[in-house]
């Protein structure tokens, strides 16, 4: 997963922190979400890792991306960010035993249940490529709202750009 504006192109810019929908977000809000859930994942892995079967408390994603303002953030510091928070879960996952991949905690989405080590690893790969997918579908959205003349939505202005 790569957002990067080396060069400041201004036009791709602006479509990186556009949303292809009022409640869908931009391309550049995914990724901030990516790497926010790596870094929350590693910290569960460490926690699972040192507590008999610990609870974790939901990321709040919406809230999280209005109050950390990800529609802000600079495209480039965000790749950089998302680069190191990959391989500090990678790392994270990288050494361990069979004993450790059976470790269990409690996932509290979309409900309460009980997962392994081994389960919170996929589901950080999952997460992941999900929302590549997002990425890429939000890219694809908003270069056809340009060349059609829609009026898509940038969320740092919360008006219709």
């Amino acid at each position: 997963m790569r957002i990067s504006n080396e060069r400041g192109d201004p036009a791709l810019a602006v479509t990186l922190r556009t949303r292809p929908a009022l409640r869908v977000w931009s391309a550049l809000e995914n990724t901030c979400h990516v790497r926010d859930v790596f870094l929350t994942q590693r910290e569960r892995l460490y926690l699972t890792l040192t507590e008999d079967c610990p609870s974790f408390a939901r990321i709040h994603r919406d809230e999280r991306a209005s109050l950390a303002r990800y529609a802000a953030e600079e495209p480039d510091d965000v790749a950089r960010q998302l680069k190191v928070a990959a391989e500090m879960l990678a790392w994270g996952f990288s050494g361990l035993d069979e004993s450790q991949w059976q470790r269990r905690c409690i996932y509290n989405f979309p409900e309460a249940s009980e997962r392994t080590v081994l389960w919170l690893g996929r589901h950080a790969v999952h997460e992941g490529e999900h929302h590549l997918h997002d990425i890429d579908a939000g890219l694809r959205s908003v270069a056809a709202a340009v060349r059609t003349g829609s009026a898509p939505m940038d969320p740092r202005s919360h008006t219709i750009s």
